[in-house]
């Protein structure tokens, strides 16, 4: 055979060779990528979580966990009774009952001790309403790639992969599961706070409007974003860590000389707050009302050492300038009502009807809403500071239910002094308060 002959026949039958590889790998990628997809959907827990009625964390070292609905709640049974933190136990459910395979591995291992099964890291027994009633589910070693976890479900024999954060998400703790909140009685029904700090005290009380005062005594306003600040911060209090089951010992935790007491009044309830020393970045702490030592982040200490001063409502006015309907004026030259009429149009009806450019009243009342306590004397004889009989009252009236607020102002030397109307101390405000709104009436 000629030699040209000889070389076209070898390039032929590489070629077919090379042909028949890529169509067998075609093949065989085109089955693993079906099979893949197949799996991907299979759930490796058919049942919703509300059906799970209890499940127990059984990891390699450790304590076990149980967790049993009761009601609509969830609490812990062991390795002792307490309230289960619902948002973590529904979040746990959640991974577990929406969990897909990845991969099968094998359908029947020969040896579970290459996955890490054979001693599994964490088992979890679940218990339902539905089918199945129990299920159990044992992960093993991360795979190779770090990628996946090998995992094995009771009453079947084949080892598979799951994505690895399952591993974190369903190998829990029972501080992870464990209600963690600080204060029990509910934010709504707090009526109460009382702060002894080092050298500072103070107390918060809500008025029957609602509203939280300051007591000095007596009672004055209280800054409406301050309070409701340190109301949402006690609502949203979390456990850092659990130092200690019960409060056995507590001197070794500072509670003998603390560095912050806080007591809470509501719903019926009280209970106490007390800070001990400080250990790193947090603080020892128990609560009257719960069981634990626990530790609290050091941030909690500098929100609540507060002085007084730093609680008292500053503004005089709180109405938003659109929101005003009437504004009634008092000054040394007289008496002044404007009225907003329809189309947002203004109209001075005391003491000489007439319009009022709108821009002219909106100057007024955006000076009058800045009006800002800088200092607060302490003698409350409202005569040092011209405020017995005030040469200056501004009354407003404004929002859908025609709130009042009616604030006096009156200048001693070079001082100018305000209080809102029924406020039993004064403030003092800027010196150029009084003047600039001097300075916009002239305008109208």
């Amino acid at each position: 055979m000629k030699k040209k002959y000889l070389n076209t026949l070898i390039a032929l039958a590489l070629l077919g060779a090379v042909y028949a590889g890529l169509t067998y790998w075609d093949k065989r990628k085109g089955s693993q990528s079906k099979s893949a997809a197949s799996t991907a959907q299979e759930k490796l827990f058919a049942v919703e979580s509300s059906h799970v009625k209890a499940f127990t964390i059984k990891p390699r070292d450790g304590e076990s966990i149980t967790c049993q609905r009761e009601g609509s709640n969830w609490i812990v049974i062991e390795p002792r009774k307490l309230a289960a933190d619902s948002s973590a136990v529904s979040s746990l459910l959640s991974s577990l009952t929406n969990a897909t395979i990845d991969q099968v591995v094998e359908q029947k291992p020969a040896n579970l001790r290459d996955f890490g099964l054979d001693s599994p890291s964490v088992t979890l027994d679940v218990t339902t309403d539905a089918k199945p009633q129990n299920f159990e589910l044992r992960l093993g070693d991360e795979t190779p790639t770090g990628g996946g976890v090998y995992a094995q479900a009771a009453g079947n024999p084949r080892v598979v992969t799951l994505a690895s954060y399952l591993k974190a998400t369903l190998d829990k703790k029972l501080f992870d599961l464990r209600d963690k909140h600080v204060v029990t009685i509910p934010a709504a029904q707090l009526q109460r706070i009382e702060v002894q700090a080092k050298g500072k005290h103070f107390t918060l009380i809500k008025n029957p409007e609602g509203v939280w005062d300051l007591l000095l005594p007596p009672a004055v306003r209280a800054d409406r974003f301050v309070a409701e600040g340190m109301v949402n911060r006690l609502e949203n209090l979390n456990m850092a860590s659990v130092a200690a089951e019960e409060k056995k010992n507590l001197g070794k935790y500072g509670f003998g000389t603390p560095e912050l007491t806080v007591k809470l009044g509501g719903g019926g309830a009280t209970q106490t707050l007390t800070l001990g020393k400080k250990e790193g970045t947090s603080y020892y702490a128990v609560n009257s009302a719960l069981d634990p030592v626990f530790t609290l982040d050091s941030g909690f200490v500098s929100e609540f050492e507060k002085d007084p001063s730093d609680l008292r409502s500053k503004d005089l006015f709180t109405f938003a300038s659109f929101e005003v309907k009437r504004l009634e004026v008092e000054t040394p030259g007289g008496s002044r009502t404007f009225v907003k009429q329809p189309q947002n149009k203004w109209k001075q009806t005391d003491p000489a009807p007439k319009d009022i450019p709108v821009n002219k009243v909106e100057a007024l009342l955006d000076k009058l809403r800045d009006l800002r306590a800088e200092s607060f004397p302490k003698s409350e004889k409202l005569g040092e500071f011209g405020l017995t009989k005030p040469p200056y009252r501004f009354k407003a009236q404004f929002g859908d239910n025609n709130e009042t607020e009616t604030v006096e102002l009156a200048k001693v030397g070079d001082h100018v002094y305000g209080r809102r109307e029924h406020d039993v101390l004064p403030s003092e405000v800027s010196k150029s308060a009084l003047d600039e709104i001097e300075k916009a009436l002239k305008e109208l």
